[in-house]
């Protein structure tokens, strides 16, 4: 080596060295201890976007046994457990917006499927679902920081949070927070455009972890690559029939270009009407949309005789149609009754008034943050 090359391997040896003495006796932490410190600490110094994130699905990605308990279809679900003589109770139920599962306490999924959208218990029934294991399957994308532990029989899942969390996609901050450094908190927009997909691609594409036991990259912090932690993906449902001018092409090699083109047709298939369940891997199963003109929702499928896509206003009321103001009217609509709602362009239908079709409802509420609706509906219309 020369002299030079030795000289400042050295340098930047001692300054690494120093910096890390600095952190440790100014804050009395190590790096090998940062770890999560929970959202409710986020929100004593963000608190705006800690209100609009706590409104999102993400938020509510696990559903834990003390709300699951009070469910609606609670009873109807018992009442079909003791039918099949399921004895296990509901530990946690996963779903918010169009479908739901039951995760139940012992580590299986229940094989009923709840709609949503139509309030009552589908066909759907699976059959092999004494064989599934939450834990290894699930889970780990529904909460933050999940992490394998030791228990009685191997090893066991637990986690720091429910729900796709701040630190989810930010990282541990505990550092953060107690030294009040930004340098010590991941923020996506400051990383390379593919480490902040990788984020979203953690979740929202399949594979195994590097162990080939868990169906999520267990280990894996925002900021770090994906591949390192996530691997076997398969192709999703319809990726192949669906690939349009080879957008979506699945290749099979493992590579992040295989896994950008998957994260690439969800983002399409991701506001169709038509949806199945999480074991399915949200077979949406609709036509790719065309590219509008901005300023009008998607409304024209591709193909004949495939259901349309969602227009912003019907994306927006599949949540909001069940809660007030608007729950009353869906459930018993009177005629020639008006919602009582600054939103006066939506009719008793739900649907946008035909005098008014560049009304929705994103018009009034609209916002450029991450943590909230809006940048699902402009990212698929860009």
């Amino acid at each position: 080596m020369k002299t030079n090359e030795i000289f400042f391997s050295a340098a930047a040896a001692i300054f690494l060295t120093a910096a890390v003495a600095y952190y440790i006796l100014t804050y009395n932490v190590m790096v090998s201890e940062i770890g999560y410190a929970g959202s409710g600490e986020c929100a004593r110094c963000h608190e705006a976007v800690y209100s609009r994130w706590k409104k999102t699905p993400h938020a509510r990605a696990l559903i834990c046994r003390a709300e699951a308990g009070i469910l609606k279809e609670k009873a109807a679900l018992d009442s079909m457990h003791r039918s099949i003589g399921e004895t296990a109770e509901v530990e946690f139920a996963i779903g918010s917006h169009w479908t739901r599962r039951y995760l139940l306490s012992n580590k299986t999924v229940s094989p009923y499927l709840y709609s949503i959208a139509a309030g009552e218990f589908s066909d759907y029934y699976d059959e092999n679902y004494k064989r599934s294991d939450y834990t290894r399957e699930c889970i780990g994308c529904h909460v933050t920081g999940a992490a394998r532990k030791p228990a009685e029989k191997g090893y066991d899942i637990s986690y720091f949070e429910p729900g796709v969390a701040c630190e989810a996609c930010h990282g541990p901050g505990s550092a953060h927070i107690a030294m009040s450094d930004t340098g010590m908190i991941v923020n996506p927009r400051k990383i390379s455009p593919e480490k902040r997909e990788m984020i979203c691609m953690a979740c929202h594409t399949n594979g195994y972890d590097k162990s080939g036991e868990y169906k999520f990259p267990l280990g894996y912090k925002p900021g770090r690559d994906l591949a390192a932690y996530f691997t076997n993906m398969a192709p999703k449902p319809g990726q192949i029939k669906y690939n349009i001018q080879n957008r979506f092409t699945y290749a099979a090699d493992n590579s992040i270009e295989d896994r950008k083109r998957q994260f690439e047709y969800w983002k399409y298939m991701f506001l169709s009407k038509e949806g199945l369940s999480c074991e399915d891997c949200l077979d949406f199963r609709g036509a790719i949309p065309k590219k509008e003109p901005a300023g009008r929702p998607f409304t024209t499928p591709v193909e004949k005789n495939k259901p349309d896509f969602f227009t912003i206003n019907e994306y927006c009321m599949s949540c909001h149609a069940s809660l007030p103001p608007f729950s009353r009217y869906a459930s018993n609509p009177q005629d020639g009754e008006k919602i009582i709602t600054k939103c006066d362009f939506i009719n008793k239908n739900m649907k946008l008034n035909e005098k008014n079709p560049d009304l929705s409802c994103v018009k009034c509420h609209r916002s450029e943050s991450v943590h909230d609706h809006y940048h699902i509906i402009q990212s698929v219309r860009e």
